[in-house]
């Protein structure tokens, strides 16, 4: 997962503005079984923000469509 977040941090960071690296910070925080489970599945976590955020990062990596 650290590698997923990474890649994407290290290509969208500095396009980001303060809210949304905030919202990718508190993505960073959670326990990774529950970020697999939306970045790799694409369950919501409960969050607008947050799971607009990893449709992004599904969308950098290539995944297929989510399910919210």
């Amino acid at each position: 997962m650290d590698y997923l977040l990474g890649q994407f941090a290290e290509q969208s960071v500095d396009s980001m503005n303060s809210e949304e690296i905030s919202v990718l910070e508190r993505l960073i925080e959670m326990q990774d079984p529950e970020i697999e489970l939306s970045v790799y599945e694409g369950y919501s976590l409960g969050d607008r923000d947050l799971d607009t955020l990893v449709s992004l990062i599904r969308e950098f990596h290539g995944l297929p469509g989510s399910r919210q």
